[in-house]
């Protein structure tokens, strides 16, 4: 596999070896643990719920490619923004394929296609609340405008920019009239753009072996990862957004407070003249 200016690049420290390119809710949690195990630090969607600060760059890119507002990233600045640490793709990734397939020419393609309606069943259920509800609208509305930092804001432009036409509330019902359509359409041009030895469609249930020929890796001896995407992304959306209602409700609740100090101290020292 080759690499190209690694040193170069944004700090990385090695070369970029796979872009998992299916979309959110294509098992991509436990891709993503199996090329762990194989000694291949990935960087999944959740990483947005742990450390919501990344979601600047994420806009940034989302900006560029569905609203024509700014300059799409470059290979360095993806590598210094967010992937330097990691050198495979997972999860929201899928959202900028042929971005990161420019920039990371190196890397291997691996594609996990599920059965469309099972797919979609998964995606509306699993992550379209967690982009779309009363408590999402207030933090994108209030508190993030406020305090920061932008991840609702960042979520809902990607996904709404490519499964829809916009960021906004009403792209809700855009994404469940063209989600099933986009999601063929995704498959189909990837592979119509990825040479054939650079490409694995892998199928889910056929173990260590396709995946570790592909990658040129060794098998490991412990059964393939199965991870319960659905109960983390729900558990994960939950925690996250009451944590950022929560910090909200105290960082407005200080521009409340705070006029009402000055004004009642105001007060008091013109009481004591």
């Amino acid at each position: 596999m080759a690499s190209q200016d690694v040193s170069a690049s944004g700090g990385r420290r090695r070369p970029m070896e796979i872009l998992s390119l299916g979309p959110s809710r294509t098992a991509t949690a436990s891709m993503a643990a199996a090329y762990e195990v194989l000694g291949v630090p990935t960087y999944h969607g959740y990483r947005l719920i742990t450390y919501p600060e990344e979601g600047a760059a994420w806009e940034r890119a989302a900006d560029a490619k569905f609203f024509n507002k700014g300059q799409p990233l470059t290979r360095e600045e993806w590598d210094e923004a967010l992937f330097k640490d990691f050198a495979a793709l997972a999860d929201i990734c899928f959202m900028f394929w042929e971005e990161l397939l420019e920039a990371y020419p190196e890397a291997k393609v691996v594609l996990v296609e599920r059965d469309v309606d099972a797919w979609w069943k998964s995606f509306s259920e699993g992550i379209l609340p967690g982009l779309y509800s009363k408590k999402v609208d207030f933090i994108v509305n209030y508190v993030e405008p406020a305090v920061g930092p932008r991840t609702a804001h960042a979520c809902r432009k990607m996904y709404g920019g490519y499964l829809g036409s916009g960021w906004g509330p009403e792209q809700l019902e855009v994404i469940k009239a063209n989600a099933k359509d986009r999601y063929r359409e995704h498959f189909k041009r990837i592979r119509e753009v990825v040479p054939k030895e650079r490409l694995l469609n892998y199928e889910l249930g056929s173990g260590w072996e396709p995946l570790c020929e592909f990658l040129y890796k060794p098998v490991p001896d412990v059964p393939f990862p199965r991870v319960n995407e659905a109960e983390i992304v729900q558990r994960r959306i939950k925690e996250a957004t009451t944590e950022t209602m929560m910090g909200g409700i105290r960082a407005l609740g200080l521009y409340v407070i705070a006029p009402m100090a000055v004004v009642g101290a105001a007060w008091y020292m013109r009481s004591l003249r």
